[in-house]
């Protein structure tokens, strides 16, 4: 799948966008230049979790430095089954911004500096909607869209270990 990439995030107005700078380099600068996860549920005063157009231009920004959460989260707002009424809605953005998100976060599997981070934020409240999400992209793409094993490993192990799922099931052989 080829996207054309869009850039919204001068959704943001530029003192937000200018806090989110500053958290990015402190991010940065304790991690030598490596990683940013902002895991909190809100920045400066704004609810990421709740539809606005500033929260999506903010949720990009983040994103576009490998935020792994907010790669979620901008996916989950991006997605059309999501019945909240965000501004901006594409599935295809949607799936980039999700799968994204999966692959850094495997990539990022056994970095010591994240890794529990990571795992409190997969097992968190906030969690199963994106987990819903990229399931039904694996089921709707998986074959398609050549997604790897890898990542439906990872949320087959997500699913079984959430009480209130079940795993997904793939019946077709997956090239990586």
């Amino acid at each position: 799948m080829t996207i054309k990439f869009v850039s919204f995030i001068g959704l943001a107005p530029d003192e937000l966008l200018e806090a989110a700078e500053a958290e990015i380099q402190s991010q940065l600068h304790h991690t030598e230049g490596e990683l940013v996860l902002y895991r909190k549920p809100t920045f400066r005063g704004h609810n990421l979790l709740k539809p606005s157009a500033q929260v999506q231009g903010l949720l990009q920004y983040f994103a576009s430095v490998g935020c792994i959460c907010s790669e979620y989260r901008l996916a989950y707002s991006l997605f059309p089954e999501n019945m909240d009424e965000w501004p901006l809605k594409s599935e295809d953005l949607a799936f980039y911004y999700a799968f994204s998100a999966a692959e850094g976060r495997l990539n990022l599997e056994h970095d010591e500096r994240v890794s529990d981070l990571l795992k409190a934020f997969e097992f968190s409240s906030e969690f199963p909607k994106y987990r819903y999400m990229v399931n039904d992209f694996i089921h709707k793409y998986a074959e398609a869209r050549q997604v790897s094993a890898d990542i439906i490993w990872h949320f087959n192990y997500l699913s079984e270990h959430d009480d209130k799922d079940q795993p997904f099931t793939q019946d077709m052989t997956l090239d990586s």
